[in-house]
């Protein structure tokens, strides 16, 4: 039963040993770990024949406990065994012990290093119809990843890094090498281009956005006055129009009689054009002894602005009454 007992009670610390011994190796990684492998497994083997046997006399399974029994028992063979020496633990980075060695295999995600927008940019823009419009985008910790734009009326891709994906020519992408900057340029800006843009990231962990409004601002002529101006045979037209709604002070004006352009008129004689640009444009039609032929639609334009058009009837001598009688009635 003795021998029994002692060959069960060798495998129960076999088994030991060897959970022991996986357990290093996993714990500790090349020589240093092959070194305390062998350590544990020459201890447990040297002593393990001799410490059974000297069990076999005092420790038996099935026998009432006696304490008695056992006053006689040599704990000096277990105090006396030679503890086990580890090599310095892996350094912990990030809270992992990763070996120094194999940080490159085992990147730790960081906060900081995660693309962020720069939100201190303007995000509202205004463009004057015909103008260039500068849609700002800063993405900081970019590194390798594709900044693209996006048009959102209709999903178009505008552009992936620096390449553009619109036939388009207004469109393009200005960028600098080593920097965060990834502008949107629109040259000529029409009135389709109003709307929303999105400046996007694709990241592993999906997509992040930051949305500019483009507001085309459309300058607009109005003439003072009704829609008729009234006139008589040999009196001056004076024509005054207004461009409203335009930061940009257009550099030209130019008046129209019907289809014909006025400002440079040399064969009529007596149109003079004057024209003061500031935040709302001001420029005044001179037409000296008004005929008859002079009657017809007078429009207003400018570059890139809605015209604006009034109609003046010339009338003759005798007509002019009956001709204002008739505005006076129909604003009555």
């Amino acid at each position: 039963m003795c021998c029994a007992q002692a060959r069960w009670l060798a495998g129960v610390n076999c088994v030991l040993c060897l959970i022991l011994a996986l357990y290093t190796s996993a714990s500790h990684s090349g020589e240093a770990g092959q070194r305390d492998v062998l350590n544990l497994t020459a201890i447990y083997s040297a002593r393990q024949e001799t410490s059974l046997q000297d069990l076999t006399g005092f420790w038996t399974y099935n026998e009432t406990f006696d304490i008695s029994k056992y006053e006689d028992f040599d704990h000096s063979k277990f105090l006396d065994m030679p503890g086990i020496q580890f090599e310095d633990p892996p350094p912990v980075v990030d809270g992992v012990g990763w070996p120094e060695g194999d940080l490159g295999s085992y990147p730790s995600p960081r906060p900081h290093d995660f693309p962020v927008f720069d939100n201190t940019l303007v995000t509202n823009i205004s463009a004057q119809l015909g103008g260039t419009a500068f849609l700002h985008c800063r993405v900081r910790n970019a590194n390798d990843l594709r900044v693209s734009w996006v048009r959102r009326r209709d999903w178009h891709i505008i552009s992936s890094g620096s390449l553009t994906y619109t036939n388009d020519e207004r469109f393009q992408v200005v960028h600098t090498d080593n920097t965060d900057d990834w502008d949107l340029q629109i040259k000529f800006v029409q009135k389709r281009d109003n709307g929303t843009y999105e400046c996007q990231v694709a990241t592993s962990s999906g997509i992040i956005s930051h949305y500019y409004n483009l507001h085309v601002v459309i300058p607009a002529a109005f003439i003072l006055g009704s829609g008729d101006y009234h006139i008589g045979e040999g009196s001056t037209i004076s024509l005054v129009c207004i461009i409203e709604n335009s930061p940009t002070p257009p550099q030209y004006v130019f008046w129209y009689h019907n289809d014909k352009m006025v400002n440079y008129d040399s064969a009529r004689g007596g149109v003079t054009v004057s024209t003061e640009p500031g935040p709302k444009t001001h420029s005044r039609l001179i037409v000296n002894k008004a005929s008859p032929s002079d009657t017809g639609n007078y429009t207003c334009r400018a570059p890139n602005t809605e015209p604006d058009t009034i109609h003046v009837f010339v009338s003759k001598e005798g007509e002019n009454t009956a001709a204002i009688q008739r505005q006076h009635a129909a604003v009555s």
